[in-house]
């Protein structure tokens, strides 16, 4: 009888651990899931921005804005920021030529679908949102100025901290914010009053 009773109890307890695990592997999944369709959708957005038909102008947009954006940014701070013509930018004299890849695009997309399929209410996504983009447009601003300088003084750093660092920076950037404000403004519950739980 008594080893019948230990066996209930173990069987009982490998229920409760399994359905324990299933519970874990659901919440995770439940909070990557933002992620996943914001990956999903800015990789469907970037082959539509690819079309051959429309590939030309959106160029010239993003382009356009971020080298009217980094001779605004150069200004503000005094800095010798110039343009001989779109879609040049000289930081102290040195020339630089401004092509899609250079506009952080990419990353602009990606915040805003990551910002509106966060598990969060809808002014915290907005909040998000806002956060992003201006953390995005601050941030490609100072890497213009900052690789200008760089650029001046030896090509080869330019191009590994244009290739790789300022890259590598922006990911753990975006990384960063998102990890702050999904746990800042994720959803807290509040004690159940009559069985129903209040978000």
């Amino acid at each position: 009888m008594s080893s019948n009773l230990s066996k209930r109890k173990q069987e009982k307890k490998r229920q409760q651990d399994k359905l324990a695990k299933k519970e874990n592997f659901k919440k995770l999944m439940d909070q990557f899931k933002p992620l996943l369709f914001a990956v999903g959708l800015w990789f469907a957005t970037l082959i539509v921005l690819h079309l051959p038909s429309i590939k030309n102008d959106v160029g010239e947009f993003f382009i356009g804005f971020t080298l009217n954006s980094a001779l605004g940014f150069g200004k503000m701070l005094f800095l010798p920021v110039e343009s001989n013509g779109f879609p040049f930018i000289s930081v102290s004299g040195y020339s630089m030529k401004i092509v899609m890849e250079c506009t952080a695009y990419n990353f602009y997309i990606f915040v805003i679908y990551l910002s509106l399929f966060s598990p969060v209410s809808w002014k915290q996504r907005l909040i998000t949102l806002v956060i992003f983009l201006l953390a995005v447009f601050i941030v490609n601003n100072l890497r213009f100025i900052t690789v200008g300088y760089i650029g001046k003084y030896s090509a080869l750093m330019f191009h590994y901290v244009h290739d790789y660092l300022w890259n590598i920076l922006f990911g753990f950037m975006v990384f960063l914010i998102w990890a702050w404000r999904y746990n800042s403004g994720g959803k807290k519950t509040k004690e159940p009053e009559n069985g129903v739980t209040k978000e």
